[in-house]
């Protein structure tokens, strides 16, 4: 019960501390410039000392610092098994903003020659000169060579 009599107690501090501090400026310090932005300046030191007087009353922070480790462990769980769908999605990502490689480009890849039928978040389809159909990851045109012969041939 002393916990919450404190925390009412430090509350009804904070608003008579930023009344009194909003009365100085007004009758002393009025005529000076940017008073209001003093004035708000030390109204968010007189907050911040409330949560942190609040937080640790109460353990707050305690309760945080849980929260968020329990999300960055579960982060790194999910982080790990998804590392190659995160993997291809992000060359994905830089695949579709990239103005050098279309559908319908001609691509050697794994010495096969290929045409691209579609660009999709974690893979390209392609498909042989004989119609066999190719899926490939990503990732795979990220770090390996491959040739692209564009549709558009740029002449100069």
């Amino acid at each position: 019960m002393s916990e919450i009599y404190f925390a009412v107690l430090s509350v009804v501090l904070t608003i008579f501390l930023y009344f009194l501090t909003r009365h100085i400026i007004n009758t002393k310090l009025h005529e000076l410039q940017g008073s209001d932005k003093l004035l708000g300046m030390l109204l968010i030191f007189i907050l911040l000392g409330e949560f942190v007087y609040l937080g640790t009353m109460f353990g707050l922070f305690d309760l945080a610092l849980e929260a968020i480790t329990s999300i960055g462990a579960v982060a790194v769980v999910f982080g790990i098994a998804l590392q190659n769908q995160l993997k291809n999605a992000m060359s994905g990502i830089s695949i579709f903003l990239s103005p050098q490689i279309n559908v319908g480009d001609s691509i050697e890849f794994d010495y096969v020659r290929c045409t691209i039928t579609g660009l999709h978040l974690t893979k390209v389809t392609a498909i042989t000169e004989d119609g066999t159909k190719i899926i490939i990851p990503n990732h795979k045109l990220s770090e390996e060579m491959v040739q692209i012969f564009s549709r558009y041939r740029k002449t100069r």
